[in-house]
């Protein structure tokens, strides 16, 4: 028994000596990137040569040329790390110069471009180690979780929006700032019309107790948006909101809609301000059906800047 314990022990301490041996023998591996690719960027109009910012469909040019002391097989643009194109080297496989125009995405985001050179395998050999990005700024203004409340007799719940600012407002602010009212929200206690958004332009007699008759009344323009329109995926830009929203807004229009829900095509609502910014409403949240002032909508919008 002792002689096993023995040799069990010699065989240990053999195979830790081998493993140092090959660890000490061990080459360090070359960097796989030591092709020594080059990337100029040449300036010019629209020319990306650092990060920019963007309007969504801006135009931006990729003026380079790309060079590598080995032979190139292909050259390849990429954005966001996905291949956008490639060009297949056949003559000069050392040097390429192009100028190559892209129109940036019309969603809002940001967008990494770069040059890159492939051998004769499609294996990586380069980018100059140089990779810009292209911020899209939204061409239309968001306001989100806005909440509006039944008007009461208080004259302080909030049931007035601006498109301008994104803010909300009672009927004792409102007054000094009724020239950027776009919208009002109520309870109507007619029928089922229930929940209802209203130009300021359309008579409310169920809102007597609130004389507005001294304020600026901007006569927007609303209407219910078909459940086809989706308030998030389809308007991501100002040229959605006017494709989906404005040609859905031919015809139909009123200074007032009524029977608004959290339903699909319901819960969208498309307006068009006295300023002619299109732009659309979407009912998030419903609190209680009813005329007391303890009622509230959630809403998000969307407009053209």
């Amino acid at each position: 028994m002792l002689k096993k314990k023995f040799n069990m022990k010699k065989y240990i301490i053999g195979l830790l000596a081998i493993t140092v041996l090959f660890s000490a023998c061990k080459k360090k591996a070359d960097p796989i990137d030591d092709f020594k690719v080059q990337v100029e960027y040449r300036t010019g109009p629209k020319n990306l040569t650092g990060d920019i910012t963007a309007n969504p469909k801006d135009s931006i040019y990729l003026d380079f040329t790309i060079t590598s002391p080995t032979d190139m097989s292909y050259v390849e643009i990429q954005r966001n790390g996905t291949r956008i194109d490639t060009f297949r080297l056949s003559n000069d496989k050392r040097s390429f110069s192009l100028k190559k125009g892209y129109q940036v995405d019309s969603s809002a985001g940001s967008y990494r471009y770069r040059v890159v050179a492939r051998d004769s395998r499609a294996i990586f050999m380069g980018d100059g180690d140089k990779e810009f990005t292209v911020t899209v700024v939204p061409d239309f203004d968001f306001w989100s979780y806005r909440i509006l409340a039944v008007p009461d007799t208080a004259k302080t719940n909030k049931c007035y929006f601006s498109t301008k600012d994104g803010k909300t407002y009672s009927y004792t602010e409102g007054g000094a700032v009724s020239g950027s009212i776009d919208f009002g929200y109520y309870f109507d206690i007619s029928g089922s019309n229930r929940h209802s958004f209203y130009a300021l332009s359309a008579p409310q007699t169920q809102l007597n107790f609130y004389d507005i008759s001294s304020w600026t009344k901007n006569a927007t323009l609303l209407k219910k948006m078909p459940s086809s329109v989706n308030f998030v995926t389809g308007l991501r830009s100002s040229g959605a909101i006017n494709t989906l929203i404005r040609n859905n807004m031919t015809s139909g229009t009123s200074a007032k809609v009524t029977a608004v829900s959290t339903s699909g095509g319901n819960n969208v609502i498309g307006f068009k301000t006295v300023d002619g910014k299109y732009g659309a409403i979407l009912v998030r949240f419903v609190k209680q059906d009813s005329p007391a002032k303890e009622t509230v909508i959630e809403i998000d919008v969307k407009v053209q800047k």
